[in-house]
């Protein structure tokens, strides 16, 4: 098979978001010790070899097609290189390099259904009427939610502080208002902007960033940006590139507000993106790995339901693990939660492939949607993956719901087909071959 220029332009942009990430972890291990983010000195040729491991997945993102699958593949990508740099200098005590081959292994088992498991399965034909009517029903949950929350009260305040706790509400109305965010609101403005109707789009945003004084949430000041952001990148570029530069854009941003301090004095856009939404989650990776090297392994206990048949030796991970390490709750994906914490490293890559198990039935329930469309109203559901365990994610942040929200989607071929900058066009000359 002959390497097309969108091809070998999807791997030479994950080389650069490899070498970036390098470039900003080292910068973040000198302005965040704090969060243990380690000092990469004394670069060594094991470092870099080691990491240089990393490549050996550049051909499989190059290989595979578009779907939600490989939005969640090129995250955990994202996180588990970061996480093999930072091993070779963590101070933690834990095996580091069972630790490192452990977590690759536990990526590449993932990455199997998450790139290649898509096949075709039975959808209901509806209407745009029937269609019509579910929006309906989103948007008027969405505001019922809302009211149900601003009447136990609001606050506003830092999202990193106390102001998130100020209000106290019933479990129940957490958990929908959750799912809210997660879901319905990221899937009603991927529909209206797909069928080019700015006003409605621009009431979903609105209507998400009203949400901020109940939750005092950094998602919900993300939202209003990033999926404008995405709805443009995925109507520029070609989805596979598009999945690339969703996070080698803001990561160069990032660093560009670091370089001129003069921009960015307080390292506030360096600390919201190159910190909380690219490192954070190998971070999470290294402090599970040192957490559970001498304790107790959950065994899935931070699921409700086992927790309340079979007990569980600890309460919620996230303020565990703030006790212990004073660095923030450190909640994380299902490479963490399902697989270190549940598990052990021996058989994480096991509790890894069952989790892509699971997620790829999102790439099949959106098989007949626009990469763009896909790519949109996932803006929320790809973060909570990296940040939260599955069964959280799927149930709490709406997942399944937008699972059920994608099958149940008809097609909408009237949207404008992206008109990427890179053709598919094999590469003249080049005559190279796919390896």
């Amino acid at each position: 098979m002959k390497l097309t220029r969108e091809d070998l332009a999807v791997g030479s942009s994950i080389l650069a978001f490899f070498l970036l990430s390098l470039v900003s972890l080292i910068a973040c291990g000198y302005v965040f010790p704090a969060m243990h983010v380690w000092r990469s000195d004394g670069i060594t040729a094991q470092a870099v070899l080691g990491t240089a491991v990393m490549v050996a997945f550049v051909p499989a993102f190059v290989a595979g097609r578009f779907s939600f699958g490989y939005l969640v593949a090129f995250a955990l990508l994202s996180a588990v290189f970061g996480f093999v740099w930072l091993s070779f200098f963590s101070g933690f005590d834990y095996p580091h390099g069972f630790a490192r081959w452990a977590m690759i292994a536990a990526l590449a088992a993932a990455m199997i259904p998450l790139l290649f498991r898509h096949f075709r399965i039975w959808r209901p034909e509806l209407s745009e009427a029937a269609l019509n009517r579910i929006v309906f029903a989103l948007l008027a949950a969405s505001f019922a939610v809302l009211i149900a929350d601003v009447s136990y009260g609001t606050s506003l305040g830092d999202p990193y502080g106390p102001a998130r706790n100020a209000v106290t509400r019933p479990l129940l109305l957490n958990y929908l208002t959750s799912i809210i965010i997660g879901a319905p609101l990221p899937y009603l403005f991927a529909h209206f902007a797909t069928r080019r109707r700015w006003g409605a789009a621009a009431c979903v945003l609105f209507l998400a960033l009203c949400f901020y004084p109940v939750v005092n949430n950094k998602t919900i000041l993300l939202l209003p940006i990033w999926l404008p952001f995405l709805f443009w990148l995925f109507g520029r570029v070609n989805p596979r590139l598009a999945t690339v530069l969703a996070l080698l854009i803001p990561m160069t941003i990032g660093l560009v507000a670091f370089v001129v301090l003069a921009a960015d004095k307080d390292y506030v856009l360096f600390s919201a993106i190159n910190l909380r939404f690219i490192a954070i989650p190998s971070l999470a990776l290294d402090h599970y790995a040192d957490f559970f090297a001498r304790r107790e392994l959950t065994h899935f206990c931070q699921v409700s339901i086992l927790r309340h048949l079979n007990g569980c030796s600890y309460g919620e991970l996230g303020p565990e693990f703030a006790a212990v390490y004073r660095d923030g709750n450190f909640n994380a994906s299902f490479l963490a939660t399902e697989g270190i914490a549940s598990v052990g490293l021996v058989f994480a890559p096991v509790s890894a492939f069952l989790c892509g198990v699971i997620l790829s039935a999102g790439s099949m329930a959106s098989r007949h949607l626009s990469p763009r469309f896909v790519a949109v109203s996932s803006g929320i559901a790809v973060q909570a993956i990296m940040n939260v365990p599955l069964t959280t994610a799927l149930l709490s942040n709406g997942i399944g719901l937008l699972f059920l929200l994608w099958w149940l989607t008809p097609e909408w071929r009237a949207e404008c087909s992206p008109s990427p900058a890179l053709t598919a066009q094999p590469v003249k000359r080049l005559g190279l071959a796919a390896s």
